[in-house]
């Protein structure tokens, strides 16, 4: 049968509630509210107050990079045309980058079907061999019901010595990326590949653009709204700064970030990532840099 859903896609509705019941004082606190602005205008009530802090961590602690080319010179970019190829080639970085990073790798896809399709072809050309060779490859899995299997599997993995550590492959959006603590040793590197937009033709995203542009157009509200568009790219955003979040858990922490999408060198995209972040994003000129400069971090890092 049919089913009608109804949804709210204001969540304003419910925080002027709040304020018309007489609260005094609203505090919202999150580790990833940024790009605040945005969040702020979701919420259609006034935040005269804001605070965004540094990281507990020194800056030493992390290594930021920007990888715009793949180790042969391709650019990488999630562009929805080249979306399949950048993947490929960015699990390609991902094969040079473990040979560099101790421990736990932690790999993030746009999405699930991205990721299979990806991986399938990277097991039919026996590139994934190279990875598994070094760190031992262990995906999320689409339900709950053996994510704690695959969990302990990679937890193992990574805590025996006599190996070189594992790769865990996961989406943004997942439950890896948005709840899982990855502290120490279990992600000593994020690998984002692209940029994780929603899907497009989801119902709930194309009504919650349309909703927003309507919004805007109807000109009854004081406050200006997000347009359909800017809501859109935000979401990438935020479950790029979830997914790295994973890897600096606490004060003695240290790790590295590799942002592979050409896009991340734009100014305006690294404009949207957490203020902690930005003043230690590297733009490398080439991937050979990368990991001549990682691989130096991670040395000093040890020590």
């Amino acid at each position: 049968g049919n089913i009608l859903s109804y949804w709210c896609f204001s969540p304003g509705f419910s925080m002027q509630d709040l304020v018309n019941q007489g609260v005094r004082c609203v505090i919202l606190t999150s580790g990833t509210l940024s790009p605040l602005d945005s969040f702020t205008s979701e919420m259609r009530i006034d935040f005269p107050v804001r605070l965004e802090n540094g990281h507990v961590i020194e800056r030493d602690q992390i290594f930021v990079s920007v990888v715009d080319r793949g180790p042969d010179g391709v650019q990488l970019s999630s562009a929805f045309d080249r979306r399949f190829l950048s993947d490929c080639l960015t699990l390609l970085c991902s094969a040079n980058l473990s040979r560099v990073v101790p421990h736990g790798l932690l790999v993030f896809f746009p999405s699930f079907p991205l990721m299979e399709k990806v991986l399938d072809f990277w097991r039919a050309h026996g590139h994934a061999e190279r990875i598994d060779a070094l760190k031992p490859i262990f995906v999320e899995p689409k339900g709950k019901a053996n994510f704690s299997e695959v969990m302990d599997g990679y937890y193992n993995k990574v805590n025996d010595p006599q190996t070189k550590g594992g790769s865990f492959f996961a989406v943004c959006r997942g439950k890896a990326s948005e709840g899982l603590d990855f502290a120490d040793a279990f992600g000593r590197a994020v690998v984002i590949t692209g940029l994780p937009f929603p899907p497009r033709m989801d119902p709930r995203v194309i009504l919650k653009m349309q909703f927003l542009d309507e919004m805007n157009a109807s000109k009854t509200s004081k406050m200006k709204f997000l347009s359909g568009q800017q809501w859109y790219r935000q979401q990438a955003f935020r479950a790029v700064n979830q997914a790295v979040g994973r890897v600096i858990r606490h004060r003695h922490d240290f790790g590295a970030i590799f942002l592979c999408d050409h896009r991340f060198k734009n100014p305006e995209a690294r404009a949207q990532l957490p203020s902690w972040l930005k003043p230690c994003v590297h733009l490398c000129d080439s991937f050979g840099s990368v990991i001549r400069d990682v691989s130096k971090f991670f040395r000093v890092a040890q020590k």
